[in-house]
């Protein structure tokens, strides 16, 4: 074999940008090449310890005992507070001053039993006069009941949860808070924004709930928008995590202007609701008794207003036998469609109203008359 010319120096450099060009292509085709992903080493992950509990693992926890300030209304044990809502005037601060005492007293309050302890209650709206009447006039006495702490005038503006946490360390012995008013104590910075709403609360738990939510209960007083809704929760004036960051709502409203009433109604997460129901309330003592309920009201107008139409039908054909319903009687009673038909096919189902006559068809309907009555009957009337 010849001996090998030498290559030039251009020869080299024209090799080496071959050479090059051979190797990129390589790796482009190889990157085109389906990736083997079993071939591929998994990342080390560090190990962490889940914080996710197992049902074993939660029924091994202990839990602090579910323990009712209000019976089935208020609980202890529970971060969340609940709250007492409604429109201004509509009676929140005198329920919740005869909450109050009643709690001190270890009396029930609109039919629910009460757990006797110490009470704190925190507003900054009225004047300790005004206060100090109620206390009076709900019949605190301060020689038998439990301490009842009032917070007349904070003087604070920022540091009122700090307050707070300073009172209950001094007063370990309390059992229920009432604040007057929720967004006087957490002075969120938007009430209508989640996002502010949510801090408050945070701030809230952070600096008392942790601490005291076990031994105490908190009320606080809060309220309504000034327009109905249908949902009672979405009357809450404010975020709609004020409704998810509490635990039992009571609601207080006025019936209207012209009808002074007061309706109250509960809401729970346990416990035992309290339907809509008109409160009874005496002025001297400001006490207020459950009465009716919304529903048995509407039930007993409903059965006055059948009894009245039911008489007018009686009447009507016990001065004009052998008459239609439809045509002769229908026109004259006064009441609605419905309740004039029920009213008058009850009389003719018990057989207090007869048919007398008439085929049933166009131009000769049913006419009735009054059932003949039995001679016991007759004498009793």
């Amino acid at each position: 074999m010849s001996k090998q010319e030498a290559l030039t120096e251009k020869d080299k450099a024209e090799l080496k940008r071959w050479n090059d060009s051979r190797k990129q292509n390589n790796s482009l085709r190889a990157s085109e090449q389906p990736t083997v992903l079993s071939s591929v080493s998994a990342p080390k992950i560090q190990s962490v310890k889940s914080s996710l509990l197992t049902v074993a693992q939660m029924k091994a926890m202990k839990y602090v005992p579910s323990d009712w300030v209000v019976e089935d209304l208020i609980r202890l044990g529970r971060r969340r507070p609940s709250l007492l809502a409604g429109k201004p005037e509509s009676g929140k601060s005198t329920f919740a001053r005869q909450t109050a005492v009643a709690v001190t007293k270890g009396i029930p309050i609109i039919g629910r039993q009460t757990k006797r302890s110490p009470v704190i209650y925190w507003q900054t709206e009225d004047d300790g006069a005004d206060v100090l009447d109620s206390w009076t006039r709900l019949g605190y006495d301060e020689a038998h009941d439990q301490k009842l702490l009032t917070l007349v005038d904070s003087g604070y503006e920022s540091n009122n949860l700090d307050k707070l946490h300073d009172a209950l360390v001094e007063h370990p012995d309390v059992r229920l808070v009432i604040i007057e008013t929720l967004d006087d104590l957490l002075r969120m910075e938007d009430i209508k924004e989640n996002s502010a709403a949510r801090k408050a609360f945070d701030v809230f738990h952070d600096k008392i709930g942790r601490h005291f939510s076990h031994r105490t209960a908190f009320l606080c007083l809060t309220h309504l928008k000034k327009k109905d809704c249908d949902e009672s929760g979405d009357m809450i004036l404010g975020a709609t995590t004020i409704r998810g960051r509490t635990d039992s709502k009571i609601y207080l409203k006025t019936v209207s202007d012209d009808d002074d009433r007061h309706l109250l109604h509960a809401t729970v997460r346990k416990g035992r609701s309290i339907p809509k129901t008109y409160l009874d309330f005496n002025r001297e003592t400001e006490v207020s008794t459950l009465g009716q309920t919304l529903a048995e009201e509407k039930k007993r107008n409903a059965d006055k207003t059948t009894d009245r139409i039911t008489e007018s039908i009686l009447s009507f054909f016990a001065t004009r036998p052998n008459s239609s319903f439809e045509q002769d009687c229908f026109p004259i009673v006064e009441g609605n469609t419905a309740a004039k038909r029920r009213s008058f096919n009850s009389l003719v189902k018990d057989g207090a109203l007869v048919k007398s006559g008439g085929t049933g068809v166009k131009g000769s309907p049913f006419v009735y008359r009054i059932a003949e009555r039995p001679m016991e009957e007759r004498k009793v009337v």
